[in-house]
């Protein structure tokens, strides 16, 4: 039977009043009426005050080989999990290192263009490079929350990656005056209304835009990436879906998981390097360049190489999943 502890202390604590005053002749009435006299809530107050203190000066004395001790068992954790899934990582990690190349590259040839050439497009290119940095960065989180074991975490920041892929999309789709309105709505409070520079939205009865009303403007909103960022959504609120079932609990809701788990971490590794690379190829066409394009092929071919890593890596480390993520016998996905 689990005790309450502190009750149990402070039971004691009474029990010894009530001894001792049996012992110095107190009849039973007496005792009783002793009691009855105190008020017996401050008491209890008075004593976890004092038992809190008692334990916050234990909890300096040894949080140093708390917390080391801590530690050292997580640091088994990311060594495992560098064991089993570091390839996957690697290949993370080489499709950052190629986009961050070909955009620094990609940087330095548009700066070196004629005037007249740089300028009908120079909002364009100023807005989406913004995001295609932002997202870069985004998606080094990801793969750090994915090494420590926080599928969720990485889940949530890949949310982020596809509303700016949403974003990069609309501005390029509807060009040049509205990437100008979302620069110069930096420096307001203007979320979204920067959008209504696209004409679309004249009719809109609500005053304001919302990211909802862009991803139904723009050629990101497929059913299945709709389906992809609902769930996003509900891992990142305080849904009911979000609480019982998520990414790291391998489909048990009586599993609560309260710190790091290895499970769950294909779904935001294939979509942040899928977002990943849209949002580069929205970026790299901006003018014309021929390497760009080439780095845009390569970077689709990568994520094949992602893909398989990781979905191979989760049967091997997963067997008794009730999913195959790799169908060996046609090397693609599998059901």
């Amino acid at each position: 039977m689990i005790k309450d502890t502190t009750m149990e202390i402070f039971e004691e604590a009474l029990q010894s009043v009530a001894e001792d005053m049996e012992k110095k002749g107190k009849t039973e009435a007496d005792i009783l009426c002793h009691f009855e006299s105190k008020d017996i809530s401050k008491v209890l107050i008075d004593s976890l005050e004092k038992m809190s203190c008692d334990i916050k000066e234990s909890m300096e004395r040894t949080m140093f080989e708390e917390v080391l001790n801590f530690r050292a068992g997580d640091a088994e954790f990311l060594a495992r999990q560098e064991q089993k899934w570091g390839k996957c990582f690697v290949a993370s990690e080489a499709m950052y290192l190629l986009i961050l190349e070909v955009a620094e590259a990609y940087n330095d040839f548009v700066s070196e263009k004629d005037e007249e050439d740089f300028k009908p497009s120079l909002n364009m290119y100023v807005a989406l490079k913004h995001i295609h940095g932002r997202a870069l960065q985004q998606y080094l989180e990801v793969v750090t929350l994915m090494k420590n074991g926080f599928a969720d975490g990485a889940y949530s920041r890949w949310r982020s990656m596809y509303e700016l892929a949403v974003i990069a999309s609309f501005i390029k789709e509807n060009g040049e005056e509205v990437a100008k309105s979302y620069i110069e709505a930096s420096t307001t409070t203007d979320r979204y209304d920067w959008a209504k520079s696209s004409g679309l939205f004249e009719n809109k009865k609500t005053k304001h835009v919302t990211f909802n009303d862009i991803q139904k403007k723009c050629d990101l909103n497929s059913a299945i990436w709709k389906k992809q960022y609902d769930l996003a959504n509900k891992i990142v609120h305080a849904s009911p879906q979000g609480t019982f079932a998520r990414l790291g609990n391998m489909n048990h809701p009586d599993q609560i998981s309260v710190g790091r788990s290895d499970y769950g971490i294909t779904t935001p590794a294939e979509h942040s390097a899928l977002t990943l690379a849209i949002i580069s190829s929205l970026f790299l066409t901006v003018y014309p360049y021929g390497d760009g394009l080439l780095a845009i092929a390569t970077i689709n071919r990568w994520i094949d190489v992602i893909r398989e890593c990781y979905f191979r890596t989760h049967d091997e480390v997963f067997p008794d999943s009730t999913k195959r993520l790799w169908n060996t016998n046609v090397g693609r996905p599998g059901n």
